[in-house]
């Protein structure tokens, strides 16, 4: 029995980390498709501003606006760098997240495969052990139907 405790405290401990494991990983999915939401809409940010400085060079700008916004475009791209690292980054965790989390899921199929074995043995060894008291009070029936003595 006390296998069966400690096999069941080590199941439950699994089940537990497997389930917080899980969490942390939906949290990771979350963080990454943040992430790559905010450098889309950092992208749809310089097109949009490249499409509106483009449009106004028709009607022509002075020097000054021009360089603001090589200056802008330039600070624009850096945060797009900067984002785009930061989607790989997310990336990565939440690959390790899942590999945290396949882990911990086999590990707890394991322990429940462990658990479902012994419990068949178990109901296997109860089984024998009721066929045998029935086949020792059948057996006793019969050599007491042998040696009862019959009224004739």
């Amino acid at each position: 029995m006390s296998t069966n405790s400690s096999l069941k405290i080590l199941l439950d401990l699994a089940q537990q980390q497997t389930d917080a494991l899980a969490r942390k990983l939906g949290k990771l999915n979350i963080q990454q498709q943040e992430a790559e939401k905010k450098l889309n809409l950092l992208l749809q940010y310089r097109h949009s501003y490249q499409s509106h400085m483009q449009d106004s060079t028709g009607t022509g700008i002075d020097h000054i606006e021009w360089l603001n916004f090589i200056a802008f475009m330039n600070k624009l791209d850096a945060a797009i760098t900067e984002q785009r690292q930061a989607v790989i980054f997310a990336q990565k965790i939440k690959i390790a997240g899942g590999d945290e989390f396949l882990s911990s899921q086999q590990k707890l199929k394991s322990y429940d495969t462990l658990s479902q074995r012994i419990k068949s043995a178990e109901d296997l060894m109860q089984v024998k052990n009721e066929q045998k008291i029935q086949d020792e009070f059948a057996s006793n029936s019969f050599y007491r139907n042998l040696h009862v003595p019959k009224d004739s």
